[in-house]
């Protein structure tokens, strides 16, 4: 700069300090000076704080630390967001919007038709009235729980990892306390405020990329339990498999295999056409027990061998391991030695290019040294004569249900599970309820008398009633003419 335009600067600041002390009697230079002292002071005093903050978490601040795949760390966030978080907010959020379709409150809320009203529904009329959720996400916040401050940490690294729900940190819970005592109690209340919320419905777990060489468990959906009474299965076969996991999940089973060196698993196999209720049932024992699902693919050609067998070995100790279509993977036989014998017919031959899961890789994850105990096992297969007998043997499957064509019997009982709910209107007296039970029987054996016994699927028999939701007559009236479609299609 020129000697010309540095007395030329000078002389405009000089100009503008003199112009606002004349005005305002403020000398500009002393405003100026205790700005920057004020300045110093906080962060002179927001140094002090942070050593004063890392000096107490040595000494006199207990301190846990929750990783984000580990469930306690959405039951923490749901309980911020239900209690703490309600009273007093975050200063940083995270905003998502949901259609909780497991209450259903969206559609409920949304003003639509009656269903038997000619008028047409617009979904956009749904999404109006969707949830937006407001989570804690970054920064920190101080609550009270039974007469104990604690401060719940929940940092994030930047605002770009927004849309990474997968990079999330560990979460911290502190609280002034020699004792970890006061956290545990928060940590036992936050669990039991989840199987509160959580009582009637079952968590679907599936692995989920968390970076590019590792997976987690990942809640993919919840849903309402499934009643069991709505599952169409002969009754002998459903009561053998309930009896056989009560009894393997009472506390006092576990004892009984450690007592006589049995390893604590169970595993049940599902057999039989597609859409007969295999997947169903699953779900259904899931709710009868209060367990989730953790489901695996053998299909998943991104799942190393060793990434398959940790995601099995990470399991709840109580819990349902969902494998579906395990004839569809095409297992390999891999390195098994001579210790299992595939001399035998129904050996698996051959290796997928969509799997890298090798069958001695499965059966390792089954019931190898490091396989979870405490868990119910449950595969599904259309053709159980193309599975591999050492995946099969007892051991590994106690128990095999078939599941076939439904009889005539079993096409009644679904004709009734899906209408049976008209004879319990509010309006109804006892004895209208009576006489509409007794239509409904008759119409479900008129119905079931139409149909071919072991010829179609539940699933095919249950489309075709779903277009009949309130109207049975009209499903008992238009049944032949289905029959007529179907077997002209095949």
């Amino acid at each position: 700069m020129s000697i010309f335009a540095r007395h030329t600067v000078s002389g405009v600041l000089y100009t503008l300090v003199e112009s606002a002390r004349n005005t305002l009697n403020v000398d500009p230079v002393v405003f100026l000076n205790s700005g920057l002292v004020v300045v110093g002071l906080i962060t002179s005093l927001r140094s002090a704080g942070n050593v004063l903050y890392t000096y107490a978490e040595k000494t006199c601040l207990s301190t846990v630390h929750v990783r984000a795949e580990d469930p306690l760390y959405d039951d923490i966030v749901r309980w911020m967001n239900d209690h703490a978080f309600q009273r007093r907010n975050f200063l940083s959020v995270l905003a998502q919007t949901t259609n909780r379709s497991d209450n259903d409150k969206a559609l409920i809320r949304a003003p639509l038709a009656h269903p038997n009203s000619d008028r047409l529904v617009s979904y956009r009329e749904v999404e109006d009235n969707s949830f937006l959720e407001l989570k804690p996400f970054r920064g920190s916040r101080l609550f009270r729980f039974k007469r104990t401050w604690m401060l719940f940490s929940h940092a994030a690294s930047s605002p770009e990892s927004v849309p990474q729900v997968d990079t999330n940190p560990p979460l911290k819970l502190q609280c002034l306390s020699l004792s970890l005592a006061p956290i545990k109690n928060f940590l036992d209340e936050v669990r039991a405020y989840s199987r509160k919320v959580s009582v009637s419905s079952i968590t679907v777990y599936r692995t989920k990329p968390n970076s590019r060489d590792h997976i987690r468990w990942s809640s993919a959906a919840s849903r309402p339990s499934r009643d069991i009474s709505t599952v169409i299965l002969d009754k002998q076969k459903k009561q053998t498999i309930l009896r056989d996991i009560n009894e393997y999940l009472h506390p006092h089973t576990r004892q009984w295999y450690a007592n006589h060196g049995i390893p604590y698993r169970r595993g049940y196999l599902f057999s039989g056409p597609p859409g007969t209720g295999k997947t169903s049932l699953a779900s259904a024992i899931a709710g009868v027990f209060g367990l989730d699902i953790y489901v695996l693919s053998l299909l998943d050609p991104t799942m190393t061998e060793s990434q398959f067998s940790r995601m099995f070995s990470e399991v709840p100790t109580r819990c349902v391991v969902l494998l579906e279509d395990v004839d569809a993977a095409g297992l390999s036989r891999g390195d098994l030695g001579s210790s299992e014998d595939f001399s035998q017919p129904g050996s698996a031959t051959g290796t997928l290019a969509n799997t890298s899961v090798s069958l001695s890789g499965l059966l390792n994850a089954i019931d190898g040294v490091s396989s979870q105990e405490g868990r119910i096992l449950i595969m599904t297969t259309n053709s159980p004569q193309r599975l591999d007998r050492a995946l099969i043997r007892p051991g590994r499957v106690d128990i095999h249900i078939r599941f076939e064509l439904p009889s005539q019997e079993e096409l009644r009982d679904l004709f009734l599970s899906l209408y049976s709910d008209m004879s319990q209107d509010a309006g109804f007296s006892l004895k209208e309820q009576e006489t509409e039970t007794a239509r409904l029987n008759e119409l479900a054996v008129q119905f079931a008398g139409c149909l071919p016994e072991r010829q179609y699927s539940l699933a095919e028999v249950q489309g075709f009633l779903l277009q009949y939701k309130r109207q049975p007559e009209e499903a008992c009236d238009n049944v032949k003419s289905w029959v007529e479609e179907m077997e002209y299609e095949k």
